[in-house]
């Protein structure tokens, strides 16, 4: 195989940004004309997400015995992930039109004066005050800039309606207010610098308080 290629790590995930994530994989597969044997199957991811995405929301609740059903919920789809990720590198070998149809994130081999890499690690958590959140991601190198957005509504297909991009140069925590309490809101962010921009992050969700 190729250095290019598809990567998962989705243990490390919050829940939020795992349900995102999954559910695009799910959705990019059934699109994807590449992937026509995945192991293991749709059939089977689907029905993890599904039981995962329950106990996520049974669990913000609280209590111990939702949070632990949660937990062995995740580390079963996020190694049914693990599993797929190697099949999608199988099949791809470094091409990048079926490495992106996968809906994984993709892992590129990072040159001197080339574009720079996606900012992982980007989150939402609960604001100062109700209807602020607060958002941050790790940095990416020095002299960057990043844009980011938020959503808080979606389209008929369930995929977030962006708003303006804006720009910073912090990667540190920031805040934004003028959300809905009790909706969900949307953050993505890339980096950018005089090579270029590089692709958007995996997307992050939060319920605002």
């Amino acid at each position: 195989m190729k250095y290019i290629r598809a990567k998962a790590g989705f243990i490390r995930y919050s829940d939020d940004a795992l349900v995102v994530a999954a559910l695009r994989i799910i959705r990019c597969l059934k699109d994807s004309p590449y992937f026509t044997d995945p192991t293991p199957s749709l059939v089977e991811l689907e029905e993890s997400y599904v039981d995962y995405y329950d106990k996520v929301l049974q669990a913000k609740g609280g209590g111990l015995i939702y949070n632990s059903a949660k937990r062995e919920s995740k580390r079963k789809l996020a190694a049914q992930l693990q599993k797929l990720v190697f099949y999608i590198n199988i099949v791809s070998d470094g091409d990048l039109v079926k490495l992106h149809s996968s809906g994984f994130p993709v892992l590129e081999k990072k040159r001197k004066g080339h574009l720079p890499a996606i900012p992982e690690g980007p989150y939402l958590l609960d604001g100062r005050v109700s209807g602020e959140v607060a958002f941050g991601f790790k940095p990416v190198g020095r002299d960057m800039l990043y844009d980011y957005c938020f959503a808080s509504t979606l389209d008929k297909k369930g995929n977030p309606i962006w708003g303006d991009i804006q720009t910073t140069s912090r990667s540190f925590r920031s805040y934004a207010g003028g959300f809905e309490p009790g909706k969900y809101v949307y953050f993505k962010v890339c980096a950018k610098n005089k090579h270029g921009i590089s692709d958007w992050s995996i997307v992050v969700m939060l319920m605002v308080r």
